[in-house]
């Protein structure tokens, strides 16, 4: 019904004050503090893992941790956890079972084996059950049967929740998909458009809104802290992934990373404007001190505790031990977030040279400088790396 402010004068404006007001607040939480949990994603621990599992409890409400997963060859990797780093934290814990998304999609038998022969749910009797499974949204309508089936199939006393991705939004069928389980983990990143990035911001805030809108059942949204470098075919196609394993693809292939600065960004818009149905945020994932492509130990600790960010890449002039008269040119960064490599790099003295990813380069206004030819990964918090040499006669 359409209500006219000619003809219901002031009235019109009260009730309408009144319907916004109860809309957003139905909508909306205002200056909340958004609950945070982090994701273990190592098959096997390693003991760098443990210090900062115990740097991280106090800022965090839960654990989650891959417990096992189907591989593209349909071989099954049960994850080998030190369980009792987890106890110390007397956090709740959210056991992960992975599929690949390259292979054929399980059936219920093969969750349920999954499930029922890892040792976490046999020996150490996690409760809290997560599936991890990039489901086709034209499909949702099997996910439905068979997320339905698993309850029927699972102890009662065994809660079981799914990871989505943002395409599954547009799907008619997804309201009955979310109805099937008592919360989902909305990922807004992902590597299916190199072009944007592996976190987009406002693809992200768009999905969390949309998610809010659709669905009036709780959800988490999962926010990166890693990052890619992904090979690309000439027709774009992805064929090939490195994370923290090293394909040694040496200088081809596209950086992708996550942004502090965006996530902080975020997490501030969701924050003063939180969706009523928005339960928190996951951290996709742990970062350890041994990680090559992932947030430092500084970055990490300032983004949960909400500590103000600041980036700073400088450079240092080195004199060469070996060889007199010539200048070393490192980077450092001494801010406290991970940045990308500068673009430029003035230099003061004409003859030089750069190493890769740089090259010596003459400017508009005939000014030597190093340029960045290709941006491979980012400098994180006290890391150094040498970009090239000058001498200065």
């Amino acid at each position: 019904m359409r209500y006219s402010p000619i003809k219901y004068g002031k009235c019109f404006i009260k009730i309408t004050i009144v319907i916004l007001l109860f809309s957003l607040t139905q909508s909306t939480h205002i200056n909340r503090i958004l609950p945070q949990e982090v994701y273990i994603w190592q098959k096997k621990w390693v003991a760098s893992l443990k210090p900062a599992i115990e740097q991280t409890t106090p800022y965090i409400t839960g654990w989650r941790f891959l417990a096992g997963e189907y591989e593209p060859d349909g071989q099954v990797i049960y994850s080998v956890i030190s369980f009792e780093w987890l106890q110390q934290s007397h956090l709740p814990l959210t056991a992960v079972f992975r599929f690949d998304r390259l292979r054929p999609l399980p059936s219920i038998d093969e969750i349920l084996s999954l499930i029922q022969k890892s040792s976490v749910y046999q020996n150490n009797h996690i409760r809290n059950i997560e599936l991890d499974l990039d489901w086709p949204t034209a499909k949702l309508n099997l996910y439905i049967a068979l997320l339905k089936s698993l309850r029927e199939k699972l102890p009662k006393n065994i809660q079981l929740n799914i990871t989505m991705i943002p395409d599954w939004l547009r799907s008619p069928q997804f309201p009955e998909l979310s109805e099937q389980v008592p919360y989902l983990v909305l990922q807004v990143h992902s590597v299916d458009n190199p072009q944007t990035g592996l976190f987009n911001p406002k693809n992200a805030i768009a999905y969390i809104h949309k998610m809010n809108r659709l669905s009036h059942h709780p959800f988490y949204v999962a926010l990166p802290t890693y990052g890619l470098k992904i090979q690309t075919s000439s027709t774009g196609r992805i064929y090939a992934i490195e994370g923290e394993n090293n394909f040694k693809s040496g200088q081809f292939g596209k950086e992708l990373y996550s942004d502090p600065q965006q996530i902080r960004k975020l997490i501030q818009e969701l924050q003063q404007n939180t969706p009523a149905h928005l339960q928190g945020i996951i951290w996709f994932r742990l970062p350890i001190s041994k990680d090559q492509r992932n947030w430092s130990k500084d970055t990490w600790i300032a983004m949960l505790c909400h500590h103000p960010l600041n980036g700073k890449i400088i450079t240092q002039e080195i004199p060469a031990p070996n060889n007199p008269g010539t200048i070393q040119l490192i980077l450092v960064n001494k801010g406290n977030i991970t940045l990308p490599l500068p673009k430029i790099v003035p230099l003061r003295c004409p003859t030089a040279d750069g190493f890769y990813p740089y090259q010596l380069t003459i400017n508009a206004h005939n000014k030597y400088e190093l340029s960045l030819t290709q941006q491979t990964a980012p400098l994180n918090t006290n890391q150094q790396r040498a970009i090239g040499w000058m001498r200065c006669n």
